[in-house]
């Protein structure tokens, strides 16, 4: 994880506690820790961030694209709706306009176009609209 990540989502009272050392991110959907350092002496926790983290969450609204806010209900209400998602090309669209800002808005510190990918995939299979479509 960088460090801008961290300074981005944490809580202002929380940031002080930021270590030079190198943090990992969690996730685990069983445990509330987000993120940790290498030997895992020092954590954070959902609470101490100032967003949700979709994939720690059972209850809506469930983050899954925090540059373009879509969330995993929007996708699965799409599909039963329409048996297709388009938000991966809404996101794919979006990052030409307007580019991400991942690494201070995404709890991963990183681009969600894979994790909402995979994600789509798994709905439209939940869903019997077929693995491949859109």
């Amino acid at each position: 994880m960088k460090t801008i990540t961290l300074r981005s989502l944490l809580l202002l009272e929380k940031q002080e506690n930021i270590k030079d050392e190198s943090y990992y991110f969690c996730g685990s959907a069983e445990c509330d820790t987000v993120y940790f350092t290498g030997k895992g002496e020092h954590t954070f926790a959902k609470a101490d961030l100032t967003v949700r983290v979709g994939v720690k969450e059972k209850t809506f609204p469930r983050p899954v694209c925090y540059c373009f806010n879509h969330t995993v209900e929007e996708i699965n209400e799409e599909i039963k709706r329409t048996g297709k998602s388009t938000v991966v090309d809404d996101i794919k669209e979006g990052m030409k306009k307007e580019g991400c800002s991942c690494e201070t808005k995404n709890p991963q510190g990183s681009c969600c176009l894979k994790t909402v990918e995979s994600y789509v995939q798994e709905a439209l299979v939940s869903y019997n609209a077929g693995p491949t479509r859109r």
